[in-house]
């Protein structure tokens, strides 16, 4: 088949981006036609051999209407080729079928917004005109798809649950046996009990909570480990802020745990990829994929119980929990398992 997949930006950064890649890998090696349109790309990324990349630029349009103007050419672009499936991983409206993996009326309600700003009406009205008009909307947790019927009169019948892949050659539990090496690789301190958080959005994924509470928790053995941008500014020193670091699966092996407080997080690929290389992981009643977490493999804390909060970050042990081999495929996240599963809904 000759498959097209669309996005924004093709670099090597962020979920998103890395299932466009894995996407794209697989269905190359199944013997798929593989067309990536996108509206810019770093020239960092390198694709499997024989897929080809579109660029279509907004070029020097405003940026609050860059997505809309993309749209716009990605519509001219698929009136003039052919393909005989389409999926977007972002809000465009050309498509067989689109991810959801969050939306904007969700984000504001949940931060006690309204839709004030012309930002907040574009990415709203990018929202509705991609759920309209898709065949298919492949929701990134049951939070999702609830949303997307709720809030966006998306009918039910086309919403369908398709939790996020990982890849389990890349984030496996082997690495474990690294852990004080990989301390040692990032400056680690190798008697403590470490905390990462991963993060591009630090305020929405619960930054904020989290430095409230290491400053009362100064007499533990808990460290926060920052991994992400933009650089955070803490003179507590029980808080390391490695900034932004490609080789994520050694940082999951590194710690004991990976937190994830987030005000609004509609899945959080952190959580599975964490799992996959045996690290335990706490999470907010606010995160989509809380719902994949076991009772020994992590914990699901309600946002508003600071107090709870801080009571896990004195208290909690590793050995209270237990991983067990084989996470993704248990849980249907495997590369494999989830495009055959699209494919199958597409």
């Amino acid at each position: 088949m000759k498959i097209a997949l669309i996005h924004y930006r093709l670099i090597l950064r962020g979920g998103l981006e890395r299932r466009l890649i894995n996407y794209s890998q697989w269905l190359q090696e199944q013997g798929h036609e593989v067309h990536i349109i996108v509206a810019k790309s770093s020239g960092e990324v390198t694709l499997p051999e024989g897929v080809q990349l579109h660029i279509l630029s907004p070029g020097l349009m405003p940026k609050v209407f860059r997505q809309r103007y993309f749209d716009h050419l990605l519509g001219r672009f698929m009136r003039h080729n052919h393909f005989d499936k389409s999926l977007s991983l972002m809000r465009t409206s050309h498509q067989d079928a689109v991810l959801c993996p969050g939306n904007h009326l969700g984000f504001l309600k949940a931060n006690g917004r309204r839709a004030r700003t012309l930002s907040d009406r574009e990415q709203i009205r990018a929202d509705q005109l991609a759920f309209q008009r898709s065949k298919v909307v492949l929701a990134a947790s049951k939070m999702m798809a609830n949303e997307a019927i709720g809030w966006y009169h998306t009918p039910a019948e086309k919403v369908h649950i398709l939790h996020p892949p990982v890849n389990d050659h890349l984030f496996h539990p082997e690495l474990k046996q690294q852990q004080a090496v990989l301390r040692e690789r990032y400056g680690l301190p190798a008697d403590k009990r470490l905390f990462l958080f991963v993060s591009s959005s630090h305020k929405r994924k619960g930054l904020p909570l989290l430095l409230r509470c290491f400053a009362q928790a100064t007499d533990t053995d808990s460290v926060l480990v920052i991994a992400g941008l933009p650089k955070v500014l803490s003179d507590l020193p029980n808080v390391i802020d490695l900034q932004f670091i490609p080789q994520m699966e050694e940082l999951y092996a590194a710690v004991d745990f990976t937190i994830h407080p987030a005000t609004y997080e509609p899945f959080g690929q952190i959580v599975s990829e964490s799992l996959c290389c045996g690290t335990p992981v706490i999470v907010s009643d606010m995160v989509g994929a809380a719902e994949i977490i076991g009772n020994k493999e992590g914990l699901v804390i309600p946002l508003a119980d600071e107090k709870l909060w801080l009571d896990t970050i004195r208290t909690i042990r590793q050995e209270a929990f237990h991983i067990a081999p084989g996470v993704a495929e248990r849980k249907g996240l495997l590369v494999s398992q989830h495009m055959e599963r699209m494919l199958d809904v597409i």
